[in-house]
C-alpha cells in the first residue's frame, strides 16, 4: 500500500511538471508588463487577445533593454529590432493576463510573461559582438555668446565634432549650458553619466567683433572667438584636461564670421586634449566581475544601477547572464581587483558577500 501511494505521488508530481513544462533553473524568468488597447463594448475576449500580444512584446523589449550594454549603446542596433523584437515569440515561454479593467475609452491589462532569458542574453551578445564596435561615449555641451547674446547655433560643438570625427568615440549632444551649469557642473555630470557618457566636454565660448578693425572701411566682418574647454570624467568628476584657445573669422556676413571663429577655436582646443582623453581611457584597469544569485531581471537591473553609482567605475558591459549568474567586464580607476571589491563592499555591504578575488577576476554573491 505504501509503495502504491509513493508511486501515485510520483505520477502526480510528474504530471504537474509536464503540465507546467518546467525548464532548467535560469532558463525562464517572469517579467511584468502593462498595456492599454481601445475599449470595444462586448469584445473583452478580443481585447485580451490583442493585449496579450502587446504585453509579450513589451516584456521582451523590457528584458532586452536590461541586457543591452547601456553604457555603450545609445539606442538599439538595428538587428535587435529585426532579430529579437520582430521575433519576440522566440523568447516567450508562457504568459497570462492578471489585472484587466476598463479605463475610460481604453482597456487596461497587466500581465506576466516568462522570458527565456538565457536565449535572449546569448542572442543580444551575439548581435553586439557581430554588428557593433564598442565605443566610449562623450557628452559635448557648450555655452556660446555672440555679440553679447546667448547663441543656440552650436558652432563650438561643430568644432569639437570635427576634431574627434576619426576617433572611436560616440559624441552625445548635451545641449546649451546655463550659467548655473558652468558654476557647478555636478548635476550636469550626474545627468551625463545616467545617459551613458564616460566623459563630458564642456566649452565656454564667446565671439565678438574685433575692436581694432572697427574703423576699417571693408565689407568683411572680422570676428574674434575665445574659448575655455574642459574635459571631465563622469565617474569621479575628475578634470582630465583644460585648455584656453582663440581664433579669428572673416566673412562678409557676420553670422558666418562668428561661425568660422568659434568652430576654429573649439576645433583647435579639442585637438589639444585628444591625448589626455586617450590616456584617461587607457589608464583604467579592466577585469571580470562575476555576480551569482542574481535570480531575476529586476535584481539584475538593480545590480547594474549599483555599478553605475560607483565613482571609480568608468565603464562596464554585461557579457553573459545564465543560471542567475551575471558576468561583467569592468573598467575602473583602481589599482587592483581587490581594491574594487573593497570599495563596492564599503558602499553596498548589505548587497554583497565576496566569494573570491584574483588579479583580474572578482566573484561575489548578490544578497
Amino acid at each position: 500500500m505504501k509503495k502504491f501511494l509513493f508511486l501515485f505521488l510520483i505520477c502526480i508530481v510528474f504530471s504537474a511538471c509536464q503540465r507546467f513544462n518546467l525548464g532548467p533553473k535560469g532558463e525562464g524568468e517572469y517579467v511584468m508588463a502593462s498595456v492599454e488597447v481601445p475599449y470595444v463594448e462586448g469584445a473583452v475576449s478580443g481585447m485580451k487577445k490583442e493585449g496579450l500580444i502587446l504585453i509579450e512584446k513589451a516584456a521582451v523589449e523590457k528584458a532586452a533593454r536590461v541586457f543591452l550594454s547601456s553604457n555603450s549603446l545609445l539606442e538599439y542596433p538595428e538587428r535587435v529590432k529585426t532579430d529579437i523584437l520582430d521575433n519576440y515569440k522566440n523568447y516567450v515561454r508562457r504568459s497570462y493576463i492578471g489585472t484587466s479593467f476598463r479605463k475610460g475609452d481604453k482597456f487596461y491589462m497587466e500581465g506576466r510573461v516568462m522570458i527565456l532569458v538565457s536565449n535572449l542574453a546569448t542572442k543580444i551578445k551575439e548581435i553586439e559582438d557581430s554588428s557593433y564596435v564598442r565605443k566610449t561615449n562623450i557628452l559635448v555641451a557648450s555655452r556660446e555668446i555672440t555679440s553679447g547674446e546667448v547663441s543656440l547655433k552650436q558652432y563650438c560643438r561643430q568644432g569639437v565634432y570635427k576634431a574627434l570625427k576619426n576617433f572611436p568615440y560616440t559624441l552625445i549632444d548635451g545641449g546649451t549650458l546655463s550659467e548655473n551649469n558652468l558654476t557647478d557642473l555636478t548635476s550636469f555630470i550626474d545627468k551625463a553619466k545616467k545617459e551613458g557618457a564616460r566623459f563630458v566636454i564642456v566649452a565656454e565660448a564667446e565671439a565678438a567683433p574685433l575692436e581694432s578693425a572697427a574703423a576699417l572701411t571693408t565689407t568683411f566682418k572680422p570676428i574674434r572667438a575665445k574659448i575655455n574647454l574642459k574635459v571631465m570624467a563622469t565617474s569621479n568628476y575628475q578634470l582630465i584636461a583644460q585648455v584656453a584657445e582663440s581664433a579669428s573669422g572673416l566673412d562678409a556676413v557676420q553670422n558666418l564670421a562668428e561661425q568660422k571663429a568659434l568652430t576654429s577655436a573649439c576645433q583647435t582646443a579639442t585637438e589639444q586634449v585628444e591625448n589626455a582623453i586617450t590616456q584617461a581611457i587607457n589608464s583604467a584597469k579592466t577585469f571580470s566581475f562575476i555576480v551569482t544569485n542574481v535570480n531575476t531581471l529586476e535584481r539584475l537591473e538593480k545590480l547594474q544601477n549599483i555599478m553605475r553609482s560607483q565613482r571609480d567605475v568608468e565603464d562596464f558591459a554585461l557579457v553573459k547572464y545564465r543560471n542567475s549568474t551575471a558576468t561583467f567586464t569592468v573598467q575602473a580607476k583602481v589599482s587592483t581587483a581587490e581594491e574594487f571589491s573593497a570599495k563596492i563592499l564599503r558602499q553596498n555591504i548589505a548587497n554583497f558577500t565576496v566569494l573570491n578575488t584574483s588579479a583580474d577576476i572578482i566573484t561575489m554573491v548578490f544578497i
